[in-house]
């Protein structure tokens, strides 16, 4: 069997060219009303993440921490508490801890 490669996010992110064209179907699919909260919790994460680029002052060492467990959070990886409104909470509480220097 063939290993396969594995990718972190962040070599995933070096990789996106932000200038290029949305494919047909994603343009239908980014048009579509939202049926709950889908938009806010991303919207939610997505200001969590730009924080830790903030905080780390680098996306590379943000999203290295984001794909990291911390104690703070219980052990769990930053980016798997990212898609409930409690986890942004959390993981916006940790950085802002790291922002003051409050390591605890």
């Amino acid at each position: 069997m063939t290993r396969r490669k594995r990718y972190s996010l962040s070599d995933l992110m070096a990789q996106c060219d932000l200038s290029a064209p949305m494919p047909e179907a994603f343009r239908e699919w980014d048009q579509m009303v939202p049926v709950g909260l889908e938009q806010e919790i991303t919207q939610q994460a997505a200001d969590v993440i730009l924080q830790a680029i903030r905080v780390f002052e680098s996306q590379e060492l943000a999203f290295e921490w984001l794909q990291r467990a911390v104690p703070a959070l219980d052990g769990e990886k930053p980016f798997d508490l990212l898609g409930s409104d409690e986890g942004c909470a959390s993981v916006a509480s940790a950085l802002q801890k790291i922002a003051w220097g409050d390591f605890s």
